[in-house]
């Protein structure tokens, strides 16, 4: 891709339809003040690039690559708009995320598990002693790391109106949770802009704690 076809592809799948989700990843920033991000399966999804500092995406897809190719036209894309003042680290893995990475263990502050199945299951081993992991709970990612005794739920975040805020103190029972938390469903709607991402996700923070 060229540079204008990458970012355009960018704003076009994540930006113009509101489901680039920054808001997100702008709360646990400010909540849990991580620096070093691993997103396996990201697809072209670069948001989180623009509140953290060190982002190291990994993607099996040709779409991906391609679009990683640009990485000098993309760094400048996010050095122009991030949140933080040192300069943009972005590092690209075309590989399958759920096969050994090139990657040295306990090394990365927050593990991004969204829209791919095993990415808790094959990546956490990435994640430091005391990183957390975002998740949606995607093919029940969430509900099968909580069997683990090293993770423990940190806090839920979901979207109110036009923010998203965060739920932590959670206690109960962790099937009440899911019931009332757990569904994983993607909602579009019109608006005058055309079709719009309407995020009624809960997404789970969880901690890993070994």
């Amino acid at each position: 891709m060229n540079s204008d076809r990458s970012i355009d592809a960018y704003k076009r799948f994540y930006e113009d339809i509101n489901f680039d989700r920054a808001g997100l990843f702008e709360i646990l920033k400010k909540e849990y003040g991580c620096n070093t991000v691993l997103y396996p399966g990201c697809s072209i999804h670069i948001t989180p690039s623009f509140y953290f500092q060190h982002v190291v995406y990994v993607d099996i897809s040709k779409t991906a690559k391609d679009f990683f190719d640009d990485i000098h036209n993309i760094l400048n894309y996010i050095n122009n708009i991030k949140k933080y003042k040192q300069t943009a680290y972005v590092q690209f893995i075309h590989a399958d995320y759920t096969k050994p990475l090139l990657l040295r263990e306990e090394n990365y502050d927050l593990l991004v598990a969204l829209y791919a199945g095993e990415i808790i299951k094959s990546c956490k081993k990435y994640v430091k002693p005391g990183g957390i992991i975002l998740t949606n709970n995607h093919q029940k990612d969430a509900e099968e790391s909580l069997k683990d005794p090293s993770i423990t739920l940190d806090g839920l975040i979901y979207k109110k109106g036009k923010k998203y805020l965060i739920e932590k103190n959670n206690v109960g029972d962790f099937k009440d949770i899911f019931k009332k938390y757990g569904n994983t469903k993607k909602d579009m709607k019109n608006s005058a802009n055309g079709l719009e991402y309407v995020d009624n996700q809960c997404y789970f923070v969880l901690r890993k704690s070994k």
